[in-house]
């Protein structure tokens, strides 16, 4: 009996199969080495050193951007979640809403109406979420492509009714969450809460993309027929992306009703599904990077849109902004896709190149 290669040797052909980068030499190799170490430095030092930073820039109103700043880490692991699913495992399931609206409804059922702990509760909303994911998740493998994200957003537009029918039914348009920690309370402590735990996270996911886990979801991305003739179990692997990916998000919807004290049926939308398929679009499929920048950009447009002077007097000309800024929003969106179609982490290749270029050309001279 011939013995079955171990899942290292299964997954080996299929990711040698595909072309190797070219060798970089020198000055440039060692760059490309150590800029992700240099950048994950830079920017721990640049998280926890933000909060002062806005104490001197806004004074008294710096908790306030400190609060906006907290969404945008949550919709780092909300894209983060959406890319583990979407852009490595490659499934296109549109379905990550519906765990995010129904993790945040869990918690402030179980904190705001039958009194338990905060932290009981948001342990329980993740369980449930995963949980979801598993159940939605098995079914969902039997069909793919278009009809899986067909089938997924069906999953949204169903929960969502769900938890709007459930206010209707209490008699309120917005669920409050109480029984909050205390410095959950205050800005700048939501903000290292928030943050600490996406910091966590990255690095947990940064390790399971290249653990086996993560290479089996890279071969089935990149050819499921020749994955599955190496032995890789593709029902296993999706599945795992499917509740990693919906515990994840679970999360990120429980930290965003911390973040709102409230929970809403719009959590679970078509319009909130788009937004998490966006960012990892604009920001890259397939890459942490990719689920950050995508993050911050979706995240902060339409605050730093917020900003611009409505109406805009330019001489005897008056232009309503205000009412704009949806066009605006998404024509920065076009403009991205357009210039940068592999996403945004996909500025850093091209600086690298040229870098890359110049360095060649000097060496030439």
């Amino acid at each position: 009996m011939t013995q079955k290669p171990a899942m290292d040797q299964e997954i080996a052909p299929v990711v040698a199969a595909q072309p190797e980068p070219p060798r970089e030499n020198g000055l440039i190799a060692r760059l490309s080495r150590q800029r992700g170490w240099l950048a994950s430095i830079i920017g721990l030092l640049v998280l926890i050193l933000l909060p002062t930073l806005y104490d001197q820039i806004f004074g008294f109103s710096s908790g306030f951007q400190l609060h906006h700043l907290s969404l945008i880490g949550i919709f780092i692991l909300a894209a983060l979640a959406q890319n583990i699913l979407t852009g490595y495992a490659a499934q296109p399931a549109l379905g990550n809403a519906a765990f995010f609206g129904v993790s945040a409804y869990m918690l402030t059922w179980l904190s705001s109406d039958l009194g338990q702990p905060y932290w009981v509760g948001i342990l329980v909303a993740v369980l449930v979420s995963a949980l979801l994911g598993l159940v939605v998740g098995a079914p969902a493998l039997r069909i793919s492509g278009a009809h899986l994200a067909v089938a997924t957003l069906g999953l949204v537009t169903t929960v969502g009714a769900l938890l709007n029918f459930w206010d209707t039914t209490a008699g309120r348009q917005n669920y409050d969450l109480s029984n909050l920690p205390d410095f959950l309370n205050e800005d700048h402590t939501l903000y290292y809460f928030v943050f600490a735990i996406v910091v966590i996270l990255l690095f947990l996911s940064y390790h399971l993309l290249h653990s086996r886990v993560g290479r089996a979801w890279v071969a089935i991305r990149d050819n499921e027929t020749a994955a599955e003739a190496f032995g890789i179990n593709l029902t296993k692997y999706k599945l795992q992306a499917f509740v990693i990916s919906a515990a994840m998000t679970g999360l990120a919807g429980s930290l965003y009703a911390t973040w709102a004290t409230t929970a809403s049926s719009s959590m679970s939308s078509v319009d909130q599904t788009i937004a998490f398929l966006a960012m990892i679009v604009v920001g890259g499929l397939g890459s942490l990077t990719g689920s950050i920048l995508g993050a911050i950009f979706v995240g902060f447009l339409p605050l730093l849109l917020g900003q611009l002077p409505s109406p805009l007097t330019i001489g005897s000309f008056q232009l309503q902004i205000s009412t704009l800024l949806t066009g605006i929003y998404g024509l920065l969106l076009l403009l991205v896709l357009i210039f940068f179609p592999s996403g945004l982490s996909s500025l850093g290749t091209r600086v690298g190149s040229l870098l890359q270029r110049n360095h060649r050309g000097e060496g030439r001279e």
